[in-house]
Order: C-alpha cells, then structure tokens, then sequence
C-alpha cells in the first residue's frame, strides 16, 4: 500500500514539474563567442542570457510554448563587447487567459546589435507583451518586437436593451 502512494505521489510530482517548466540558460565568456539558448513547454518562464567580453560575438534564443490556458513568459539577452551580439525571444500561449510575454535585448559596443521579440497569445482574455530593444556604440543596431493577442469568440450571452421574451441574444466574433 505505501509503494501504490509513492508512485502515485511521484508521478504526481512528475506531472507538476512538466506543467510548470522553469529554464534558465546562462553563459559568460571573456575572450569571445558565448552562446545561451532556453526552450521549454508547459506552463514555462524562461530566460537566457549571453555574455561575450573582449572578442565578442554573444547570441541568446528563447522559446517558450504555453498550452491549455497557458502562460509562457520571456527574457532573452545578449552582450558583446567587441562586436555582434543577436537576441531572439519567441514566446506562445494557448488557451483561457493565456499570456504570453516577450523581452529581448541585445547590446554590442563593437558594433552590430539586433534583438527580435515575439509574443503571440491564443485564447479567450488572451494577453501578449513584447519589448525589444538593441545598442551598438559602433554603428548598426536593430530591434523588432510584436505582440498578437488572437482572442476567440466566447459565446458569452449578451443581452439587447430590448426585452426579448426568454431568449438570451449570443455573439460570436469570428476571424
């Protein structure tokens, strides 16, 4: 009977952490070249950071994938001293009040910088948030950041300010 509970127990703590993935991705270099990448599904917050002194080139990636009311958040950073420092942030949720939060930045004072952030949200009080931003003392920078809340219809009854006899009035808003 206790090893039937631990099981049970075990595959329960099993399923939780799956729902609720937390990623962290972090990498420091002083010479040059360090690279960051965090993906995760379920329920996630992710992060990843890259740090390249000296030599630069520094890239972070995130994605993150929220499902079923789901809520995937952000952060996704980038510095390189000596040149080229890329960041992309990609978050998606789907489901009743999903949320889905980007924030991307990349910094390069040798030059060359360019951070990209998606968020994309699906579902009924759907929420997405992207920033974005880039820095090259050096010359070019780049930043591009998009936000979509996709809110399907709801079916919820609406009423008219006129009486209709025992009918409630139902909107769908389509795509």
């Amino acid at each position: 009977m206790t090893r039937m509970i631990t099981l049970a127990v075990a595959a329960l703590c099993l399923l939780a952490s799956e729902a609720s993935a937390q990623v962290t991705a972090s990498s420091y270099s002083s010479g040059g070249t360090a690279i960051a990448t965090a993906n995760g599904r379920g329920n996630t917050r992710l992060n990843a950071r890259a740090v390249a002194t000296g030599g630069g080139y520094a890239r972070a990636n995130m994605t993150g994938s929220g499902r079923n009311g789901g809520f995937a958040s952000g952060n996704s950073s980038a510095y390189a001293n000596g040149g080229v420092a890329l960041s992309n942030g990609r978050s998606s949720a789907n489901g009743w009040g999903a949320r889905s939060h980007v924030n991307s930045s990349a910094r390069s004072y040798g030059g060359f910088a360019r951070s990209n952030g998606t968020a994309i949200a699906n579902g009924n009080w759907a929420n997405a948030r992207a920033n974005s931003s880039a820095n090259a003392w050096y010359n070019y920078s780049s930043s591009n950041a998009r936000a979509v809340d996709n809110r399907w219809p709801s079916n919820q009854p609406t009423y008219t300010t006129m009486p209709v006899p025992n009918q409630p009035v139902y909107t769908t808003f389509g795509q």
